[in-house]
């Protein structure tokens, strides 16, 4: 059963392999910050300190949104409304408060 731990609270929970980074948050009593919880605003963006390889691969959505958000697409930041974690991570919930995504106009598609 993987281990999520998330900082700065330092709270962990084991949760089934498959949970999204979101719903496992909300397990371990955390605060990860979203809005849509379907891949559309770009909110719940985290930052993954170790275990990046132990999360579903990033579908195309998700790397698309990344990308206008000016985000890595690389792994190393995920939206928790769509990670799925299949092994031991840790999630950095402080990185939600070092962008902003009303930088980004969601209604244009061709960025």
């Amino acid at each position: 059963m993987p281990r999520i731990l998330f900082t700065p609270d330092q709270k962990s929970t084991d949760v089934d392999s498959n949970t999204k980074i979101l719903l496992a948050g909300r397990k371990a009593g955390v605060n990860v910050r979203f809005g849509c919880a379907s891949c559309r605003c770009g909110t719940c963006g985290v930052k993954l300190m170790e275990g990046a390889d132990q999360l579903s691969p990033i579908k195309p959505d998700e790397a698309k949104l990344l990308k206008r958000l000016k985000l890595p697409a690389d792994g190393t930041v995920r939206l928790a409304c769509q990670a799925r974690v299949n092994g031991d991570c840790v999630v950095d919930l402080d990185f939600q408060d070092t962008y902003n995504t009303e930088d980004i106009n969601l209604l244009d598609e061709d960025e």
